[in-house]
Parts: C-alpha cells; structure tokens; sequence
C-alpha cells in the first residue's frame, strides 16, 4: 500500500483530492445543469417527491423559528409542539449554518442545490484518495474515481433524498481506515469525531454505517499493529475505544443540540425488514440501466436498498474473478510457493477484515426477511430490543451503499493487481488500461439513460404555483391570520399550505416529518375539535376539514367555503 505520509505525498493528496473535485463538480454540472444552483430558484423543489418538498420547507420554518435551545427546533410546523429540524431531513449542519443570516437571506433561498454539487466534489476527492491507497497512476485513479462520483445509488438519491446522496461520508470512513498507520492516535481521534458530527448533521443514517467501518479500522489495529501478541491487542482496543468514545459524544451531543431527543417522538419507526436489499441488489437496475431490463422485488419498498453495481463493475469483478481462477490454477500446476499471487494476498491484510465488514451490511441490508427477485427465501428471527434498535434505521436496505462501494473498490485494485500477473510487467499496463477502459465505457452507457433523464428533468425551468395563492379562498392573508390547523391527520395539502404558511409567516398545526408524530398530532386535533364545539373560535386562524368531516357541530361558529377537496373556516 502506498504512504501519504511525507511532505512531498501530502502535497500531491492534496493536489489529487483538489483533481477529483474538479472531476466531481463537473459530473454534478453536466447531469443538473447549474440552474439549480440559483439560491433564489426554489420552484423545482416545490414540484419534487414528496420528501424533497418535506426537506425544503422544513427549513424554511427553521429559518423563521426562534431560536431555542436546543437550537434545533422547528416551532411552526406542528405549533404548539416544537419539533427537530434532524426530522425534516433538510441537512441540519447547512440549516443551522443559514439560519445564522436568515436577516440578510431573500426570502425564497434554498442550498440543496450547492449541497448537491458539493457532495459531488467530496466523492471525486474522497475517491481519489482511496483509489491512491492502491495505485500512484492518475491514469487509473481519475478516471476509476468515475465510477464512485456517478455511482447508482448516489444518482438514484441525489434530489430525492438529497441528504442521503453523500455517500462521501461513507468513502471518508474508508480512507480514514486504510490510512490510519500514517495519523497519529490524536488525530485519529478528532477525525473520527468529526466523521460522527458531520454523520448527524447531514443525516443521522450515516452514523452506524460509518460506525461500523471504525470498528474494522479498531480490529484492523488490534491484529496488525506495530506490536506484538497481547501488547498488540491491548493497545488496539485502547487506542479504538478512545476514538469510539470521541464518535459517540460527538454524535450523542450533536443530536442534542439539534433537537432529536426533544418533542417526545420515538426515533424507531414501523415496516423493518419492508424497506431492505433483495438478493438481486448489486445486477438489478429497476428502471435504470440500459444494458439489461429491471428484475422483480418482493417488496415494493425495496428501492430503498438499491445497489446497483452497474454494467462496468459487474464486468470488471467478472474479471476479477476470472484472473484469480487463472492464477490460482498457473500457482498450483507450476508448484512455485512464491508467485506474484500470493504477494498480492499477502499485501492485503485487510481483506480478511473487508471481507467480514462486507458480511455484516450485507446481512443489515437483507435481514430479516431474505429475497430474491419476488420470491422471500427465509426470515430471520430478531429479539425485541434488537428490532427495536434496528427499527431506529428502518430502512435498512441503505446499508447496502457502503458494500457497493467496497465491491467497485475490489473490482479496481483487483484488476490493478491482477492484469500484472497475467500480463507481465510489460504488458500490464496495456492490458489494464484496455480492461479498465471498456469496463467504464460500459458503465457510462448503462447509466447513460438514467443521467440524461435527471439532465432533462432539472435543465428545464420549472414553475410553482401555490394553491393559496392561485386561488386565493381567504384573501390577502395580510397580518390577521396567524396560523392553519387541520381539524384531521392526513398529508394532502399540508406542502402547499406549510410553504404559504411560511411566505407570509403563519404556522399549522400538522407536517409530514421522518418519524410519526401521530399520537402528539391526535392530541392537538381533539384539543382544537373540543374547543370548537364549546363555540370557542379564534379569529386569527384558518381552520381546515376533509369534506366529509365538517359537521354543523364543529363549523356552527364559522363561516366556511369549499377549498382543493377540503372546507375552510374562518370565524364568522
């Protein structure tokens, strides 16, 4: 493994990391375009999934919340009841980091499309210090680094979760790991805090992901490390639990500060094992590959745990493979001890721990309901304090992210390693440029179709009207209206109305947040229909029912109109 250690190799990192985010921002301009990246052009996520409206407006009420504390806290979303910005998704870190100068910001300002476009850099710089661990030639690491920045599951995320398309992080992890000889046990420790700060404040998802590649760098040590026996392991496990420890406070006190011990709210949700990876996740393409059509899920769900490889990487460990049967079958039949083969697993001793490491998201992704295409091969029985933790990451076919990314990082080393076995040393380079070039060839045109589609999509102006305003039930809101409460718990208009709430500085009673608040939203609910059955109307409120719900009982001090579907009151 290379060393990045002296002064000469830390300036070329820093070079590479700057060469693999200028490669990175450039993918991110040529799929979205750079109209996006307009802060005051906020209709495209206005018109998005549903979750990216969520995360949209959930900053900007944050914005306009006073400040609590914890700092994290939404108070107009689900008034009276504060709620943490972490449940809206909306990346807290740059939330918290504009809401500092929400007086000087326009009104209509949003970030998701610098977060998307930064993301893009971290992953070609990140990459490209993963790709050096294993080979110096720029040749090879950029354009490889290609394979990581457009990879499926960022893709598939990127504008529709958009926290969770920085799958940076997650390569952050990994180099922290496989270069950890060369930082010091300090700085090991301020890094891995960091990694577990910057986890909560882009989504909390990441922290057991990147959590459990810190325990592979802790056995890493402990097996490894410059000493010897019980000196070794001792040392490892030290050295591991301080920085165990720096992970865990910083996570534990970042997610206070955001709120998301606050409100009441369970972090565990419904549905594990609905949302994880089929079997067929690293050669199915759903609807997004070109060389091949989509195999069958057994849960609709499980595009959660999309883990595409791509038809270049699939290609590339094909390769793999087949050059490890062929040297493996050349060392035997030859008797030599010592070939290049076995240097090259020598060389590795961390495959071993990659190997386990992979095992275990894997198993995270697929447990505990077992698929393949739409047919359930078997469950997995979890006692209750462990499917209640698990439930915390419900969705647990994300886990699969960093297995795809520790096989395209196999497929590449691999064939790096490999192509000079079989090649020799003078023809390893010619062979390996060949493989590797058709390999991304291949993965840029499956891919192909899905990119121009996000092109396509975000390249074109898009246009918001707001129901509110197009039709306008209660007029000018002016300053008499100070709130909306919905006199029942569904999601229909409540996008439109938060975002109305917001332009003209109102609150609701109800969102759509990433965990259920049903029972505090119930409350509040039957709180408000008694109040207004007692005759007891404010005037400062737009109150909103389902068609179907607005009894005489209820609407006998307002005055009501039809509405979108619903009935509006406002006091007589």
């Amino acid at each position: 493994m290379r060393s990045l250690s002296s002064d000469n190799s830390s300036r070329s990192a820093r070079r590479l990391f700057f060469a693999g985010s200028v490669l990175g921002a450039v993918c991110f301009l040529l799929v979205y375009g750079a109209r996006i990246l307009d802060p005051t052009y906020d209709d495209w996520l206005l018109l998005g999934d549903m979750d990216l409206r969520q995360h949209y407006i959930g900053f900007c009420h944050f914005r306009q919340s006073r400040w609590q504390f914890p700092p994290g806290l939404i108070e107009t979303l689900s008034f009276p009841q504060s709620m943490s910005v972490v449940y809206t998704d909306s990346i807290p870190i740059l939330a918290v980091f504009f809401k500092l100068f929400a007086f000087f910001l326009p009104l209509r300002f949003q970030y998701f499309g610098i977060a998307g476009l930064i993301s893009f850099m971290l992953m070609g710089g990140f990459s490209c210090l993963l790709l050096a661990r294993f080979t110096d030639s720029l040749t090879v690491i950029l354009p490889c680094s290609l394979f990581f920045i457009l990879s499926y599951p960022i893709i598939q995320r990127m504008y529709y979760h958009t926290a969770l398309a920085a799958h940076w992080i997650l390569i952050l992890a990994l180099v922290l790991w496989l270069y950890q000889e060369e930082l010091t046990l300090r700085r090991r420790i301020i890094y891995w805090s960091l990694t577990g700060f910057l986890c909560v404040g882009i989504h909390s998802y990441f922290l057991p992901m990147t959590g459990l590649i810190m325990l592979a760098a802790v056995a890493d040590e402990m097996l490894t490390g410059p000493l010897k026996g019980k000196d070794r392991l001792k040392r490892g496990a030290l050295n591991g639990g301080l920085e165990l420890i720096g992970f865990c406070l910083a996570a534990i006190i970042s997610l206070f500060l955001y709120g998301a011990f606050y409100g009441g709210t369970s972090a565990v949700g419904e549905g594990l094992g609905t949302f994880s990876s089929n079997l067929n996740t690293f050669i199915n393409p759903l609807s997004d590959g070109r060389l091949y059509g989509e195999l069958p899920l057994y849960y609709d769900f499980q595009y959660e745990g999309f883990g595409y490889l791509g038809g270049g990487m699939i290609f590339l460990l094909i390769f793999v493979l087949v050059c490890l049967v062929i040297c493996t079958a050349v060392s035997v039949g030859s008797g030599r001890d010592k070939l290049e083969l076995k240097g090259i697993i020598r060389e590795h001793v961390r495959l071993p721990i990659a190997a386990v490491l992979f095992a275990c998201f894997c198993a995270l992704a697929m447990f505990p309901i077992v698929s393949f295409n739409g047919v359930k091969l078997f469950g997995v029985w979890y006692p209750g304090f462990v499917r209640s933790f698990l439930g915390i990451f419900r969705s647990n076919g994300r886990f699969i992210w960093t297995a795809v990314y520790l096989l395209m990082l196999a497929g590449i080393v691999g064939s790096v390693r490999l192509c000079g076995f079989l090649a020799g040393p003078d023809g390893k380079r010619t062979l390996l440029y060949v493989i590797l070039s058709f390999a991304l060839a291949l993965q840029l045109y499956d891919i192909s179709g899905m990119l121009k589609g996000k092109h396509d999509y975000f390249a074109e102006r898009q246009s918001y009207e707001n129901i509110w305003l197009k039709e306008k039930p209660v007029g000018e809101p002016g300053g008499r209206y100070s709130g909306f409460v919905f006199l029942y718990n569904d999601n229909d208009i409540l996008m439109d109305t938060a975002y109305y709430a917001y332009l003209n500085g109102m609150w609701q009673n109800n969102y759509y947040y990433a965990r259920d608040i049903n029972d505090i939203t119930d409350l509040s609910i039957s709180q408000w229909r008694a109040a207004l059955k007692s005759g007891r109307v404010r005037s400062d409120i737009i109150y909103i029912f389902k068609e179907d719900d607005a009894g005489e009982e209820l609407t006998k001090g307002l005055k009501t109109r039809e509405f979108a579907g619903h009935i509006i009151g406002t006091e007589k």
